[in-house]
């Protein structure tokens, strides 16, 4: 069975439409054929930016971020860890958190941890509204 295509169009400008014809070129391929490549690298990473931003916001775990991003967990976990994104599963993180900015007397510190607290809480507190 064919798969059926659809035909999309673009304009360029005449710099990048040189560009494209140089790289076609370069690289031995149809203009077509890199463009369309270029589309399907541009759509994953799109779609991985996405479920990272949809992460760090909690409003996805990261087995429902993988999913968006349409990759396995352990490749979304690879990208967590490439973009430098803490993972704060731990139960009672932010309690240990809160203990230790007394104990040190980071007065930073202890407004983050607030913030994060309360950012934790309004989110608890939406679930149960939708619910």
């Amino acid at each position: 069975m064919t798969a059926v295509t659809l035909t999309k169009s673009i304009r360029l400008l005449r710099e990048e439409a040189l560009e494209v014809a140089r790289l076609s070129e370069q690289m031995a391929a149809s203009e077509a054929t890199l463009m369309k490549q270029w589309i399907r690298d541009g759509m994953r990473a799109q779609k991985i930016d996405l479920a990272l931003r949809s992460y760090m916001q909690r409003q996805v775990d990261l087995r429902g971020a993988a999913a968006m991003a349409g990759v396995s967990y352990n490749r979304f976990l690879r990208e967590v860890q490439a973009h430098n994104i803490v993972i704060l599963a731990e139960d009672g993180f932010l309690d240990r958190m809160a203990a230790l900015a007394d104990t040190v007397n980071d007065d930073s510190l202890r407004i983050a941890v607030e913030k994060a607290i309360m950012q934790e809480t309004e989110r608890s507190t939406s679930k149960v509204d939708r619910s």
